[in-house]
């Protein structure tokens, strides 16, 4: 698509500007999601040794956190995954120039990871805010308004349940390697 040469430029330098904004906040959400892995594997160790010390209120309790932490690891990653595929498609963009045609779904992954995200990571959430008043701009700038589609980042249940088994049956393995 072709507009006035005053107007393509704006729009371009818009687009430009969102991508920086995209890659800086993914760079932040990994950052966040290797900080909670690793929060993960020390709470799931915490709860074997709680089986294996013979405390297995303990272990509910670490259970219990450890479910919580990995529904928000779940989301934080697929957040991160429509992150990166909303920077692939501005970078299509910019490659082939059809902004139009990229730019509504674009719109519908960002405004609604904003909202999944939220709970999340607030931090993160309010920038995606930004990122999403940035597009609006250029929407209203190209004369688009319409928003498009997004994938559902539902969380699993019942994950306490899970997590207490493995951690039981790796307890139940560590005390057998250790009694031979």
């Amino acid at each position: 698509m072709r507009f006035p040469w005053n107007r393509e430029s704006r729009v371009w330098g818009k687009i430009e500007e969102i991508s920086i904004n995209l890659s800086v906040l993914d760079k932040r959400l990994s950052a966040r999601v290797d900080q909670m892995s690793r929060r993960c594997r020390e709470l799931f160790e915490q709860c074997v040794r709680s089986y294996q010390e013979g405390d297995p209120e303990r272990a509910s309790v670490y259970a219990s956190e450890l479910s919580q932490l990995r529904k928000s690891l779940n989301t934080a990653l697929k957040c991160q995954l429509s992150l990166e595929a909303v920077i692939y498609r501005l970078a299509t963009v910019k490659d082939l120039g059809d902004v139009r045609v990229a730019l509504q779904p674009v719109k519908g992954i960002v405004s609604r990871l904003g909202g999944e995200i939220h709970g999340v990571l607030p931090e993160v959430s309010s920038r995606v805010g930004e990122i999403q008043e940035m597009l609006n701009d250029v929407s209203l700038e190209i004369g688009t308004v319409e928003d498009g589609g997004f994938m559902s980042l539902e969380p699993a249940e019942e994950e306490a349940r899970r997590i207490l088994a493995e951690a039981a049956e790796v307890a139940s393995r560590r005390k057998s390697s250790m009694s031979q």
